[in-house]
């Protein structure tokens, strides 16, 4: 597992062990919705535990972010090239600094495959706007006319069958070559879409 940061500068966590995560003392109370079994939802206090702290400074250096992912990606496959594909969960709330150069390194990243399949890019558009939230689509008709919707959705991947009933479970209304993408993404959603891409990738 490893997270990308990056902003002022590219900053990378590494964790060899899933087991790591168990040491981290740091917590937050979320708000989250759950069935009341009589087919309506209820709110219930959800503890998380808090791994980064979010930092928003100068540009959004994309496409460096995705080499990195990149190097990361290449080595993992390189150690364990029989497993489910890596997932790559891109997190943004700002245009990248260059459209092009972003496309084609994450194209580059997805195009990276085990014998179960090519890596996964899921993204996850975060922003103050209250209403136009758009999940999983299957084409981009809520945004055609939105420069960056449609440059998220272009290099996310269309979900795999384990993604896509993961996403399923987890709430979401999976239709058929649904991309991993969420634009103006709230905080339940974001949640959500970590849940099912990170179930994928321990399969």
């Amino acid at each position: 597992m490893a997270v990308v940061g990056y902003g002022a500068s590219i900053n990378i966590l590494f964790l060899d062990k899933a087991s790591e995560l168990a040491k981290n003392p740091n917590t937050t109370t979320l708000k989250r919705k759950v069935s009341d079994g009589a087919g309506g939802l209820v709110e219930v206090d959800e503890v998380m535990r808090v791994f980064v702290k979010p930092t928003a400074s100068n540009g959004t250096p994309m496409a460096e972010a995705f080499k990195q992912a990149y190097n990361g990606v290449e080595k993992f496959i390189s150690n364990h090239p029989d497993s489910f594909p890596p997932v790559v969960i891109n997190i943004t709330d700002g245009e990248p600094n260059d459209f092009n150069a972003a496309t084609t390194e994450a194209k580059k990243l997805a195009q990276l495959k085990t014998s179960d399949g090519n890596v996964i890019v899921l993204n996850a558009h975060i922003s103050n706007a209250s209403a136009g939230k758009i999940e999983l689509p299957s084409d981009n008709a809520g945004f055609n006319n939105n420069k960056f919707a449609n440059f998220l959705f272009d290099i996310s991947s269309v979900l795999p069958d384990p993604l896509a009933e993961s996403a399923k479970n987890a709430g979401f209304n999976v239709q058929p070559n649904a991309r991993g993408f969420i634009f103006n993404a709230d905080a339940e959603a974001l949640i959500k879409l970590l849940q099912f891409g990170s179930q994928g990738a321990l399969r």
